[in-house]
């Protein structure tokens, strides 16, 4: 939670314990209960910082913090078996003196596939698995909110389902633009199971919250899916005499299973598809993030100002066989060539997660917290047809040999959106090449600059240690990202020596189209490739 405060909060703060829900009668904003330390008067957070909220977590830090309990990996068979408890029951709790609020809240409770007894808060489920940005947070406690903001039209033929945006929709459209927050709405807006679990949030709301004293309060329940053979990395308390854990929070689940189809199409008449101008420089000056996001918990945010990501500890999903995602657009709209990056009018320190409307006092923000860790990155090979078409030409006419083909997504590094295409919000993909030239080993790198982001050659090498190559290229990424999309050359002289690397220049291409390359002219460029392999030799 570095770079993120909350207004009404001491320093370095701790959420010891997460009661019900509550809200006036006579208003629409939701908040919940907390157990806070040190003591102080603000005793609860709005339903919009639900993405954050997670027991044992530090808000407010002042210094680095690492996260609390134990840390377990469980494998399940599915949650039919199930059995809904409260928190006190856990044995792992025994010897903790509870607050009410606490020991009254309802949990899971199961057996891992290791025999472990499993103590799941439904909160902290229900966080896991949707509420990853303030928007599906509040919008699940409001019955049939999804069918009055989306809609849904499946085309079997194509194995495609369109998800038309309506103009009621309060999803944020800088949502839009990651796939990770894609693919997490499309699974709850078309998996019959996952809606089904999404929507029961609602349901029990109206159904089991009371009102007293001109409020309405409701402790949080739902049905879970079934999330067959789910796996789940979480921490949290555990007793070794009951083999039992009591969760604090969930950080990652992977093998989730779906019933979406193969491409996921989203239209919104707000939507506009940017293609950069000529020149260069921008209309005005840009503004730089601030190092810090100061949350104004409970204030409306004013619907008129850029949405701001706010970056938190993720949770890590991940889809079997994943689905594709993408935006469709009616319109395109000219950009400024001149817009330096993805950070560009992101500044405002004070901001508001709420709904916005006209008459908000602070500018809009939203929790980013979806990390898609599915194994996807064939879905993007497209990306690299002419660069494949070149690597064939490598083979056929220059008699190389293609050894390793291989396609990986970049990773995201500190605050930076480099790793997202600016155009799709597609993840940005380095293509990973192994070519064998005359009996020597080389490495071909080739990054997906498709959105006109950077200029960046095709990088050619053969490394010093062969046998380290692989430990080599994820720390060669991680900098790739850290220096803005530029071959990180210290590092490369290290591993290959100054000699060892060269960068390959692409072939020229019209200005309207930089982030294309021509395919008549990809001979040349496999001519160009060969001629230094040689000259290396």
């Amino acid at each position: 939670m570095q770079g993120i405060r909350f207004d009404t909060l001491k320093d370095n703060t701790t959420i010891l314990s997460i009661g019900s829900f509550f809200r006036r009668v006579d208003g629409p904003l939701w908040g919940v209960n907390l157990e806070l330390w040190p003591y102080q008067n603000k005793k609860s957070l709005s339903v919009s910082q639900l993405p954050v909220l997670a027991r044992k977590r530090v808000l407010n830090p002042t210094v680095a913090t690492k996260s609390a309990g134990y840390e377990l990996h469980i494998d399940i068979e599915n949650t039919d078996s199930w059995e809904v408890c409260s928190n006190g029951d856990c044995p792992a709790l025994k010897d903790i003196k509870l607050s009410y609020r606490e020991s009254s809240q309802l949990c899971f409770s199961f057996k891992s596939k290791k025999g472990i007894s499993v103590y799941l808060p439904q909160l902290e489920l229900g966080r896991a698995l949707f509420f990853h940005d303030a928007y599906l947070a509040r919008t699940a406690l409001e019955p049939d909110a999804l069918g009055i903001e989306f809609d849904i039209v499946s085309d079997d033929i194509s194995d495609t389902t369109t998800v038309n945006v309506l103009q009621s929709s309060g999803y944020t459209q800088k949502s839009f633009d990651n796939y990770a927050a894609r693919r997490v709405l499309s699974w709850i807006l078309i998996d019959p199971d996952a809606r089904r679990s999404y929507e029961s949030i609602g349901r029990y709301q109206k159904l089991y919250g009371k009102e007293m004293n001109g409020y309405r309060h409701w402790d949080f329940q739902f049905e879970p899916p079934q999330l067959s053979n789910a796996k789940f990395v979480l921490r949290g308390k555990f007793d070794r005499e009951s083999n039992s854990v009591f969760v604090y929070e969930i950080t990652t689940i992977s093998n989730i299973t779906h019933k979406v189809p193969r491409k996921v199409e989203f239209y919104s008449p707000k939507f506009r598809e940017y293609v950069r101008g000529e020149g260069s420089g921008g209309s005005g000056p840009i503004n730089e993030r601030p190092e810090e996001h100061n949350v104004q918990d409970g204030e409306d945010a004013n619907s008129n100002t850029d949405h701001t990501q706010l970056y938190a500890p993720v949770v890590g999903v991940e889809f079997d066989n994943p689905f594709a995602t993408t935006k469709i657009y009616k319109k395109k709209q000219k950009g400024s060539s001149g817009r330096k990056d993805d950070e560009a009018n992101e500044a405002g320190k004070d901001v508001s997660t709420e709904e916005g409307d006209t008459g908000g006092n602070r500018p809009q923000a939203d929790w980013d917290i979806a990390e898609d860790n599915s194994d996807d990155a064939h879905l993007y090979a497209n990306k690299f047809s002419c660069f494949q078409r070149m690597l064939e030409l490598l083979e056929s006419e220059c008699g190389c040999k293609i050894t390793s083909n291989q396609i990986k997504k970049l990773p995201k590094v500190g605050r930076s959106g480099r790793h997202i295409l600016k155009t799709d919000g597609s993840p940005r993909c380095l293509s990973v090449v192994t070519v064998i030239c005359n009996d020597r080993q080389y490495h071909m790198l080739e990054v997906d600059t498709s959105d006109d982001s950077k200029s960046l050659s095709t990088k050619l090498l053969v490394v010093n240690k062969p046998a380290k190559w692989s430990e080599q290229l994820i720390e060669l990424e991680q900098k790739l990202m850290k220096s803005s999309l530029s071959w990180p050359t210290e590092f490369l002289n290290l591993i290959c020596g100054d000699k060892g690397h060269k960068s390959i220049s692409h072939p020229q291409t019209p200005s309207e189209n930089k982030g294309l390359l021509d395919p008549d002219s990809v001979n040349k460029w496999a001519q160009r490739v060969k001629s230094w392999m040689l000259g290396a030799q």
